[in-house]
């Protein structure tokens, strides 16, 4: 899913699995879910992300929408989600965007 993704590239889904000790960590109480994006250019930002079934498997998703990936190079993207008084962060997944064929 976070493969062969174009300038311009809307409406897939993306998906992060949040572990520890390469266990998933159950984020089924976690009121604040997001994905932290990072373009090439360092601008960050911030999306919000859902479960993608009940949170005991520790996976987030976010549908990528239009505008969103709007240049080519590295990318970076986090999971980040909290609840009162704990905060939880995702390593980062790096991934290659490329320019359009057409461009």
């Amino acid at each position: 899913m976070w493969d062969d993704i174009t300038v311009d590239d809307y409406g897939w889904v993306g998906k992060l699995r949040l572990v520890q000790d390469a266990t998933p960590v159950d984020i089924s109480s976690y009121t604040t879910r997001q994905f932290i994006f990072k373009s090439p250019v360092g601008t960050v930002t911030t999306k919000a992300a859902t479960f993608d079934d009940d949170g005991t498997d520790g996976i987030l998703k976010y549908t990528v929408a239009d505008g969103d990936i709007d240049r080519s190079g590295s990318w970076r993207v986090q999971a980040r989600i909290s609840k009162t008084g704990v905060e939880l962060t995702s390593d980062p997944l790096h991934f290659q965007v490329e320019d359009r064929l057409d461009e």
